[in-house]
This record gives C-alpha cells, sequence and structure tokens, in this order.
C-alpha cells in the first residue's frame, strides 16, 4: 500500500512540474534579446495577431550571498510598446532567495519568470524598455525571450497535481502512525 501512496504523490509532482514546464515552453521563440547593463530597450520587432497569445520570458543569472534571511537579488521592470505607443504590456517585480540553514554561502543562480503573456492588438514594430537592478546580485548574464502561439496555464491539471501530492503526503503520514 506504501507504494502506491508514494506512486500519488510522484504523480502529483510530475503534473505540476509538467504544467509548470508546458506554461513556460509552449509556442515557439518569435525573439532573444541579450540585454547588457541595468536598463535599455531592443531592437524593434514586427509583431501581428496571428501570434496571439504571446508570452514574455525575463531570464537572469547571477551571483549572490544568501544567508537565513530573505534576501533580495534584484528588481525588474518590463514595458513594451507598440504602434503608436500602445501598451501591450507593463510587468515589475523582484526577486528573493534564501538560505535554509543559518550559513550564508554563495550561489550561481538562474531565475527564468514569465512576466507576461499577452495579445497583440496591432500590427506593427514593436519595443520593449526593460530595467534589471541588482540589490545584493552581481548580474552574471541577462535576456528577455518572446513567445508566440502559447497555451494557457491548465489549471485542471495543476489542481489534480496538488490534490495527488496532498493525498500522497497525507496518506504516507497516516499510515506512518499507524505503524508506530
Amino acid at each position: 500500500m506504501r507504494k502506491l501512496y508514494v506512486l500519488l504523490l510522484l504523480i502529483g509532482l510530475g503534473l505540476i512540474g509538467w504544467v509548470g514546464y508546458d506554461y513556460s515552453t509552449s509556442g515557439e521563440e518569435v525573439a532573444r534579446f541579450e540585454l547588457a547593463g541595468e536598463a535599455g530597450s531592443t531592437d524593434l520587432i514586427s509583431l501581428d495577431s496571428s501570434q496571439n497569445p504571446m508570452r514574455a520570458l525575463l531570464s537572469v543569472e547571477y551571483e549572490i550571498e544568501l544567508s537565513s534571511s530573505s534576501t533580495p537579488a534584484f528588481e525588474y521592470s518590463v514595458l513594451m510598446t507598440g504602434p503608436g505607443g500602445i501598451e501591450a504590456f507593463k510587468a515589475e517585480g523582484q526577486q528573493r532567495d534564501k538560505r535554509e540553514d543559518n550559513t550564508p554561502e554563495y550561489a550561481t543562480k538562474t531565475s527564468e519568470q514569465v512576466i507576461e503573456t499577452f495579445s497583440v492588438s496591432a500590427p506593427g514594430d514593436y519595443l520593449l524598455d526593460w530595467r534589471v537592478m541588482p540589490d545584493r546580485a552581481k548580474i552574471i548574464s541577462q535576456k528577455i525571450s518572446l513567445r508566440r502561439n502559447v497555451e494557457p496555464l491548465r489549471v485542471s491539471h495543476l489542481i489534480a497535481g496538488g490534490v495527488c501530492f496532498a493525498l500522497g503526503v497525507l496518506f504516507l503520514i497516516r499510515g506512518r502512525r499507524k505503524n508506530s
């Protein structure tokens, strides 16, 4: 019976992982911009509504000294504008990292974030204005990519994965208590 509970737990983890991977890698990459410095603008990219829905992803590789408290690594902001100054999207956020034990550690990490899923409202040339401000991190590399014809988040699969995982954990804990 224990094997069945472990299998249930693994199915839940697998579903959650698959949904996350599918969400961030679905569609086809239409542009990738290597970013240099703390702020700037990308080259113009021609987009149209046949590419909807689209997704913007930010990838940052950085070095940081992790401590037991939540350490702010960097903040970012991205604004995409189109023909006539139409705002396609605006996104802001912060990356924080934490070490679980109390000893400091230097680490090289990569943060890959879906920053926005959006639709192209008018065909034409679009521009990304970006800013990545390091706080306690030393930025090694950074890039923004755009993907077209992406899949929506499969919420039902995510819920099913969460339920399987939770039931697996619950049954394993319950079985352990009965054996004690």
